[in-house]
Formats: C-alpha cells, structure tokens, sequence
C-alpha cells in the first residue's frame, strides 16, 4: 500500500456537509471555503501535525487580519459541533440516499443515486436505450444510455415549481444535485423524498418541448430561467 497525502478542496462540502468521516478517509490537507465563514469572506486550510510547513503566527497572506470573518468562521465551527451538525448530516443523508436509491428501479433515466452526508447526486440518462443498442454491449456492466442534460434542466426546473431549490453538475450537467440545509428537519427531508419523483415523472414532457426547440416557458415555470438560484441550498 502506497502513503501519501490526500488534499481535498470541498467548496460545496464546507463546514460538515460532508465529512471525510462518512467515507471513512482521514485527508493530509483541507480547505474549506464557503460556508465556513457564515456568508463572510472566509477559507480554513487544516493539516496534520507531521505535514505542517509553517509554525503558528507565519506570515502567510495579506488578509489573514481580518478579525470580524475570522469571528464569524469561529462561531461557525462552534454551532456546528454544538448541534452535532456533522453527525445529523451522516444519518439524514443516509436515509435520504436509500429512500432515493429505491427508486431507481422506477425511473429508467437514473442511472445512479450517489453522495455522501447532504451532499447527494442523481445521474440522469436517456430512458431510450434500445434492445439492439444493448444486445452489441461488450459486457455485462456496459450501459448504452447517454448522459441526459436537457431532461436534468426539465427537473430542476419541476422541482422549482414544487418548492424544491436542486442544482446541476457532473461532465455534462446531467446530474442533479441535492444540497439542503444543514439544518433540514425530519419533515422537510420527508417532503423532498416525497415530490422529487413527481418531478422525475412530469420533467420528461419539459425536456422534449426543450429539445424540439420550442422557447416558450410553460407558465407554471416562474423561475425556469433561472437555474442559479439552486446553487442558494447552502
């Protein structure tokens, strides 16, 4: 087994979101940006001991000074270990990923469920994989549907319209991505598992009037045109 020093920049896993103990990884190095600093300007790098190139108090920037964010950062740390932040987001996000798994047997277009903690990730796929596309597949694992961008957006923009903030990412932002709150109630969480499917079955008719071109929003779409409010679930 080869050693060596694992550097992780989690800019959307910040302040326990997701913790590197949820995958049983203990990095070398972290930074942690965001929401470490409770909406202020702030980034933490931790290390461990025996990597530590600098003793405390080295100059290591102009803005290391800043007391008023450094302030915010620490209260931040304090409500998170406070409340048991870390350990509420392993168990809801637990169970959150196993209700969601469930349903991929439903839905043809989720090739995968995937995360870890609140931080939870849907890959979505064309549904129209046909049985000769599947019959020249050169082995059992192999999977001939395609990466599905615009049926991502047609989700994104359902799970909107019921009161859902989600956001897009992967190679081809094909994977809808969940990021609630640290602070997510047992019923808030219930009340996302019970509308995502929803949206995963109404979103198909949004993403073929996308695909055929046709601009015109549907009018229950108030804010289908604009997918960075999804990237507020902090």
């Amino acid at each position: 087994m080869t050693e060596g020093t694992l550097r992780r920049r989690p800019a959307c896993e910040s302040a326990a979101r997701t913790c590197p103990e949820h995958s049983g990884v203990t990095p070398g190095v972290m930074i942690l940006p965001e929401a470490v600093g409770g909406s202020l300007p702030l980034a933490v790098v931790a290390y461990r001991d025996d990597i530590a190139g600098r003793q405390p108090g080295t100059h290591t920037g102009p803005f290391r000074g800043n007391q008023p964010t450094m302030a915010a950062g620490m209260a931040t740390l304090a409500h998170v270990r406070g409340h048991r932040l870390v350990e509420r987001a392993a168990t809801i996000g637990s169970r959150m990923l196993s209700q969601l798994r469930g349903i991929v047997d439903e839905f043809l277009s989720i090739r995968e469920v995937c995360g870890g903690g609140l931080m939870i990730g849907l890959e979505l796929v064309t549904s129209a994989a046909s049985d000769a596309a599947a019959s020249t597949s050169p082995g059992p694992t192999h999977d001939p549907r395609q990466a599905a961008p615009e049926l991502a957006a047609a989700v994104q923009r359902e799970c909107l319209c019921r009161g859902l903030i989600a956001g897009l990412g992967g190679r081809r932002m094909s994977v809808v991505r969940l990021l609630p709150p640290l602070t997510i109630s047992d019923e808030q969480a219930s009340a996302v598992l019970e509308r995502l499917p929803d949206t995963l079955t109404a979103a198909p008719r949004g993403s073929t009037r996308q695909h055929l071109g046709d601009p015109t929003p549907q009018a229950h779409h108030p804010l289908h045109s604009h997918p960075d409010h999804a990237e507020q679930a902090r």
